[in-house]
């Protein structure tokens, strides 16, 4: 969940982000919170903006829509940026970052062979480099 207030502190601006692999979709939910009562603001129209280093990637005007979905293409430090909420001008700012994902195939090879050195260890006394031999 990401979450911050909008410029003005009009709204308090949340994104529960659902990650996904390098091209792929992911999908980020959008809710505008009023600070004073808690409640959700329904039916706001704002833009929905995604940068990598000032430059614009993917762009949606006017969304009322409380759902977006966008592929990045690499992984990366990126903005979301959801402005001019409810025709107010104010805007919320989100770092994010996108990682690729491990395979469940990588992770289960890296804890077999991690598995498999620390008894190499400990059945040669500690000493990962010396083969006993008798």
């Amino acid at each position: 969940m990401l979450a911050t207030a909008s410029d003005q502190g009009t709204f308090r601006v949340e994104i529960e982000w659902t990650p996904a692999d390098i091209g792929t979709e992911n999908t980020f939910e959008m809710h505008f919170i009023e600070p004073e009562t808690g409640k959700e603001v329904e039916d706001v129209v704002y833009d929905f903006v995604i940068e990598q280093r000032g430059a614009p990637l993917f762009t949606s005007a006017g969304q009322a829509s409380n759902t977006q979905r966008v592929t990045f293409s690499e992984p990366g430090s990126y903005t979301i940026l959801v402005k001019n909420i409810d025709g107010l001008g104010e805007g919320a700012s989100f770092p994010v970052q996108v990682t690729p994902e491990i395979p469940d195939g990588r992770i289960a090879f890296i804890v077999v062979a991690m598995t498999v050195a620390i008894l190499v260890t400990r059945l040669n006394r500690n000493n990962l480099f010396r083969l006993q031999t008798r």
